[in-house]
Protein backbone atom coordinates (compact mmCIF):
# COMPACT_ATOMS: atom_id res chain seq x y z
CA UNK A 1 0.00 0.00 0.00
CA UNK A 2 2.54 2.58 0.74
CA UNK A 3 6.43 2.78 -0.26
CA UNK A 4 9.06 4.95 1.54
CA UNK A 5 11.82 6.23 -0.14
CA UNK A 6 14.88 7.95 1.43
CA UNK A 7 17.90 9.10 -0.46
CA UNK A 8 20.82 9.96 1.72
CA UNK A 9 24.47 10.58 1.02
CA UNK A 10 26.66 11.23 3.94
CA UNK A 11 24.27 10.98 6.40
CA UNK A 12 22.91 8.64 9.31
CA UNK A 13 19.55 7.96 8.17
CA UNK A 14 18.68 5.34 10.77
CA UNK A 15 16.56 7.59 13.12
CA UNK A 16 14.12 8.71 10.60
CA UNK A 17 13.42 5.19 9.36
CA UNK A 18 13.17 3.87 12.87
CA UNK A 19 11.03 6.33 13.51
CA UNK A 20 8.66 5.76 10.58
CA UNK A 21 9.27 2.54 10.88
CA UNK A 22 7.16 2.26 14.29
CA UNK A 23 4.35 4.57 13.20
CA UNK A 24 4.27 1.80 9.80
CA UNK A 25 3.72 -0.81 12.09
CA UNK A 26 1.16 0.58 14.18
CA UNK A 27 -0.74 1.96 11.27
CA UNK A 28 -1.33 -1.89 10.19
CA UNK A 29 -0.83 -1.37 6.47
CA UNK A 30 1.14 -3.09 4.09
CA UNK A 31 4.29 -1.23 3.60
CA UNK A 32 8.01 -1.09 2.82
CA UNK A 33 11.04 1.63 3.47
CA UNK A 34 13.82 1.93 0.86
CA UNK A 35 16.72 3.53 1.78
CA UNK A 36 19.41 4.32 -0.97
CA UNK A 37 22.69 6.03 -0.47
CA UNK A 38 24.02 7.64 -3.56
CA UNK A 39 27.41 6.40 -3.68
CA UNK A 40 28.76 8.90 -1.46
CA UNK A 41 31.60 6.07 0.53
CA UNK A 42 30.51 7.79 3.92
CA UNK A 43 31.65 5.65 7.04
CA UNK A 44 28.01 6.41 8.47
CA UNK A 45 26.87 3.66 5.63
CA UNK A 46 27.82 1.24 8.61
CA UNK A 47 24.92 2.56 11.15
CA UNK A 48 22.46 2.75 7.85
CA UNK A 49 23.21 -0.84 7.74
CA UNK A 50 21.03 -1.40 10.60
CA UNK A 51 17.61 -0.27 8.80
CA UNK A 52 18.12 -3.68 6.72
CA UNK A 53 17.91 -5.39 10.19
CA UNK A 54 13.92 -3.70 10.20
CA UNK A 55 11.02 -5.93 9.03
CA UNK A 56 10.06 -4.62 5.34
CA UNK A 57 12.91 -2.31 5.21
CA UNK A 58 16.00 -2.00 2.96
CA UNK A 59 19.13 0.03 2.49
CA UNK A 60 21.67 -0.55 0.02
CA UNK A 61 24.79 1.84 -0.90
CA UNK A 62 24.76 2.70 -5.20
CA UNK A 63 28.74 2.49 -6.70
CA UNK A 64 28.64 5.65 -8.16
CA UNK A 65 26.54 9.40 -7.78
CA UNK A 66 24.04 9.39 -9.86
CA UNK A 67 22.45 13.10 -8.64
CA UNK A 68 19.34 13.77 -6.80
CA UNK A 69 17.07 13.71 -9.54
CA UNK A 70 18.40 9.99 -10.95
CA UNK A 71 18.12 8.81 -7.39
CA UNK A 72 15.05 9.40 -6.60
CA UNK A 73 13.25 7.80 -9.67
CA UNK A 74 15.44 5.03 -9.13
CA UNK A 75 13.94 4.76 -5.51
CA UNK A 76 10.29 4.87 -7.36
CA UNK A 77 11.11 2.12 -9.76
CA UNK A 78 11.88 0.47 -6.94
CA UNK A 79 8.71 0.76 -5.01
CA UNK A 80 6.64 -2.05 -4.78
CA UNK A 81 3.23 -0.01 -3.65
CA UNK A 82 0.43 2.41 -5.05
CA UNK A 83 1.42 5.05 -2.90
CA UNK A 84 5.19 6.91 -2.68
CA UNK A 85 6.25 8.94 0.32
CA UNK A 86 9.03 10.67 -0.48
CA UNK A 87 11.31 12.27 2.53
CA UNK A 88 14.55 13.12 2.91
CA UNK A 89 17.13 11.50 5.06
CA UNK A 90 17.46 14.66 6.76
CA UNK A 91 14.16 15.16 8.15
CA UNK A 92 11.86 13.90 11.30
CA UNK A 93 8.04 13.96 11.19
CA UNK A 94 6.63 16.73 13.77
CA UNK A 95 3.84 14.04 15.13
CA UNK A 96 3.24 10.34 15.91
CA UNK A 97 0.14 10.83 13.33
CA UNK A 98 2.30 11.88 10.43
CA UNK A 99 1.90 8.47 8.27
CA UNK A 100 -1.77 7.90 9.57
CA UNK A 101 -2.20 11.80 8.05
CA UNK A 102 -1.10 10.68 4.78
CA UNK A 103 -2.81 7.32 5.02
CA UNK A 104 -5.94 9.56 5.00
CA UNK A 105 -5.19 10.93 1.62
CA UNK A 106 -5.38 7.67 -0.09
CA UNK A 107 -9.05 7.79 -1.53
CA UNK A 108 -8.03 10.98 -3.33
CA UNK A 109 -6.65 10.86 -6.92
CA UNK A 110 -5.15 12.80 -9.23
CA UNK A 111 -3.91 14.79 -6.31
CA UNK A 112 0.08 15.14 -4.84
CA UNK A 113 0.50 15.76 -0.76
CA UNK A 114 2.69 17.80 0.70
CA UNK A 115 3.02 18.16 4.55
CA UNK A 116 5.35 21.13 4.83
CA UNK A 117 8.59 21.82 7.03
CA UNK A 118 9.98 23.17 10.27
CA UNK A 119 12.77 24.38 12.21
CA UNK A 120 13.42 23.61 15.40
CA UNK A 121 14.60 26.51 17.78
CA UNK A 122 18.05 25.29 18.54
CA UNK A 123 20.31 27.66 20.15
CA UNK A 124 23.31 26.34 17.84
CA UNK A 125 20.80 26.57 14.72
CA UNK A 126 19.72 30.56 15.42
CA UNK A 127 22.87 32.56 14.59
CA UNK A 128 23.01 29.52 11.08
CA UNK A 129 21.99 31.66 7.54
CA UNK A 130 20.71 28.24 6.53
CA UNK A 131 18.15 28.39 9.39
CA UNK A 132 17.22 32.15 9.08
CA UNK A 133 16.39 31.01 5.00
CA UNK A 134 14.72 27.99 6.19
CA UNK A 135 12.40 30.02 8.77
CA UNK A 136 11.84 32.93 6.45
CA UNK A 137 11.12 30.79 3.20
CA UNK A 138 10.42 27.13 3.33
CA UNK A 139 8.59 27.39 7.45
CA UNK A 140 5.77 28.70 5.87
CA UNK A 141 2.28 28.25 7.31
CA UNK A 142 -0.81 26.16 5.41
CA UNK A 143 -2.92 28.93 4.69
CA UNK A 144 -0.15 30.83 2.46
CA UNK A 145 1.13 27.23 1.11
CA UNK A 146 -2.25 26.70 -0.36
CA UNK A 147 -2.75 29.97 -2.22
CA UNK A 148 1.02 29.08 -3.79
CA UNK A 149 0.77 25.33 -4.19
CA UNK A 150 3.61 25.20 -6.38
CA UNK A 151 5.76 27.42 -5.01
CA UNK A 152 6.23 25.68 -1.63
CA UNK A 153 6.56 22.22 -3.05
CA UNK A 154 9.57 20.57 -1.43
CA UNK A 155 10.56 16.96 -2.36
CA UNK A 156 11.69 16.39 1.16
CA UNK A 157 8.11 15.29 2.10
CA UNK A 158 5.71 14.49 -0.31
CA UNK A 159 3.15 11.55 -1.09
CA UNK A 160 2.81 10.80 -4.74
CA UNK A 161 0.67 7.94 -6.34
CA UNK A 162 3.01 5.83 -8.10
CA UNK A 163 1.26 5.83 -11.60
CA UNK A 164 1.45 9.72 -11.22
CA UNK A 165 5.23 9.75 -10.67
CA UNK A 166 6.00 7.91 -13.78
CA UNK A 167 3.85 10.48 -16.25
CA UNK A 168 5.98 13.55 -14.14
CA UNK A 169 9.36 11.77 -12.88
CA UNK A 170 12.52 13.87 -11.70
CA UNK A 171 14.48 15.65 -14.41
CA UNK A 172 17.52 13.66 -14.64
CA UNK A 173 19.58 17.00 -16.86
CA UNK A 174 19.89 18.14 -13.69
CA UNK A 175 23.18 17.11 -11.74
CA UNK A 176 23.79 19.61 -9.58
CA UNK A 177 22.27 20.72 -6.60
CA UNK A 178 18.83 22.06 -6.19
CA UNK A 179 15.88 23.34 -8.13
CA UNK A 180 14.46 19.55 -9.18
CA UNK A 181 11.65 20.36 -6.58
CA UNK A 182 10.55 23.37 -8.69
CA UNK A 183 10.61 21.25 -12.27
CA UNK A 184 8.55 18.73 -10.41
CA UNK A 185 5.90 21.03 -9.28
CA UNK A 186 5.57 22.73 -12.94
CA UNK A 187 5.40 19.68 -14.27
CA UNK A 188 2.54 18.44 -12.17
CA UNK A 189 0.42 21.53 -12.92
CA UNK A 190 1.04 21.34 -16.36
CA UNK A 191 -0.38 17.33 -16.43
CA UNK A 192 -3.11 18.84 -14.52
CA UNK A 193 -2.30 17.29 -11.07
CA UNK A 194 -3.22 19.24 -8.45
CA UNK A 195 -0.85 19.97 -5.18
CA UNK A 196 -2.78 19.64 -2.00
CA UNK A 197 -1.09 21.22 1.12
CA UNK A 198 -0.98 19.46 4.37
CA UNK A 199 -0.37 20.18 8.16
CA UNK A 200 1.50 17.57 8.39
CA UNK A 201 5.35 18.94 8.48
CA UNK A 202 8.48 17.19 9.13
CA UNK A 203 11.32 19.18 11.25
CA UNK A 204 14.58 19.92 8.51
CA UNK A 205 17.32 18.98 10.64
CA UNK A 206 20.29 19.09 7.90
CA UNK A 207 21.60 22.87 9.05
CA UNK A 208 24.75 23.64 7.05
CA UNK A 209 26.99 26.18 7.80
CA UNK A 210 26.73 29.15 5.81
CA UNK A 211 29.78 28.61 3.60
CA UNK A 212 28.59 24.93 2.72
CA UNK A 213 24.60 26.44 2.26
CA UNK A 214 25.63 29.19 -0.02
CA UNK A 215 28.00 26.93 -2.25
CA UNK A 216 24.66 24.36 -2.51
CA UNK A 217 22.59 27.82 -3.48
CA UNK A 218 25.01 28.82 -6.15
CA UNK A 219 25.17 25.12 -7.50
CA UNK A 220 21.26 25.73 -7.26
CA UNK A 221 21.32 28.87 -8.88
CA UNK A 222 23.58 27.11 -11.64
CA UNK A 223 20.41 24.78 -12.06
CA UNK A 224 18.43 27.27 -12.61
CA UNK A 225 20.03 29.33 -15.43
CA UNK A 226 20.37 25.70 -17.24
CA UNK A 227 16.38 24.84 -16.75
CA UNK A 228 16.03 28.30 -19.09
CA UNK A 229 18.62 27.63 -21.23
CA UNK A 230 17.16 24.49 -22.36
CA UNK A 231 13.56 25.50 -22.17
CA UNK A 232 12.55 23.06 -19.57
CA UNK A 233 10.56 26.55 -17.84
CA UNK A 234 9.58 30.17 -18.53
CA UNK A 235 10.88 33.03 -17.06
CA UNK A 236 7.47 34.24 -16.19
CA UNK A 237 7.01 31.26 -14.21
CA UNK A 238 10.12 31.84 -11.29
CA UNK A 239 9.85 35.37 -9.61
CA UNK A 240 13.95 35.29 -9.34
CA UNK A 241 14.39 34.96 -13.43
CA UNK A 242 11.76 37.92 -14.13
CA UNK A 243 13.75 40.10 -12.03
CA UNK A 244 16.83 39.11 -13.70
CA UNK A 245 15.20 39.11 -17.36
CA UNK A 246 14.68 43.18 -16.75
CA UNK A 247 17.96 44.07 -15.60
CA UNK A 248 18.93 42.43 -18.98
CA UNK A 249 16.34 44.59 -20.56
CA UNK A 250 18.01 47.25 -19.15
CA UNK A 251 21.42 45.63 -19.80
CA UNK A 252 22.81 45.83 -16.67
CA UNK A 253 23.07 42.11 -15.86
CA UNK A 254 26.93 42.36 -16.01
CA UNK A 255 26.93 45.21 -14.05
CA UNK A 256 25.09 43.26 -11.25
CA UNK A 257 26.58 40.20 -11.75
CA UNK A 258 29.99 41.79 -10.64
CA UNK A 259 28.11 42.37 -7.56
CA UNK A 260 27.48 38.60 -6.63
CA UNK A 261 31.08 38.45 -4.70
CA UNK A 262 30.25 41.27 -2.46
CA UNK A 263 27.25 40.19 -1.35
CA UNK A 264 28.45 36.42 -1.10
CA UNK A 265 30.86 37.61 1.57
CA UNK A 266 28.76 39.71 3.11
CA UNK A 267 25.94 36.81 3.62
CA UNK A 268 28.78 34.36 5.35
CA UNK A 269 30.10 36.86 7.27
CA UNK A 270 26.52 38.18 8.65
CA UNK A 271 24.46 35.34 8.25
CA UNK A 272 22.29 37.89 6.56
CA UNK A 273 18.91 36.85 4.08
CA UNK A 274 19.13 39.91 2.84
CA UNK A 275 22.77 39.92 1.73
CA UNK A 276 21.96 36.11 0.54
CA UNK A 277 18.87 37.15 -1.67
CA UNK A 278 21.03 39.73 -3.42
CA UNK A 279 23.77 37.61 -3.86
CA UNK A 280 21.16 35.38 -5.96
CA UNK A 281 20.03 37.09 -8.41
CA UNK A 282 23.57 39.00 -8.73
CA UNK A 283 24.77 35.14 -9.11
CA UNK A 284 22.30 34.64 -11.71
CA UNK A 285 23.09 38.20 -13.74
CA UNK A 286 26.82 36.86 -13.60
CA UNK A 287 25.64 33.24 -15.15
CA UNK A 288 23.84 34.93 -18.02
CA UNK A 289 26.19 37.74 -19.04
CA UNK A 290 28.73 35.58 -19.63
CA UNK A 291 26.72 34.03 -22.46
CA UNK A 292 25.91 37.61 -23.42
Amino acid sequence: MLSVLIPTYNYNAFFLVDKIHQQLILAQIAFEIICFDDGSKSELNAENEKINSLENARFKVLENNIGRSAIRNLLAKEATYKWLLFLDADVLPTNKQFIKNYIACFNTSKTVFCGGLLYQHKKENLDLLRYKYGKKHEEISIEKRLENPSKYFFTSNFLIQKDVFKTITFEEKLKKYGREDLLFSLKLIKEGYKIAHLENQVYHLGIDDNKVFVAKTKKAMENLVFLEEEQLIEKEEIALLKVTKKLGNLKLSRFTGNFYPTFEKLAIKNSNVFYFNCMKVCYVCFLKSRNE
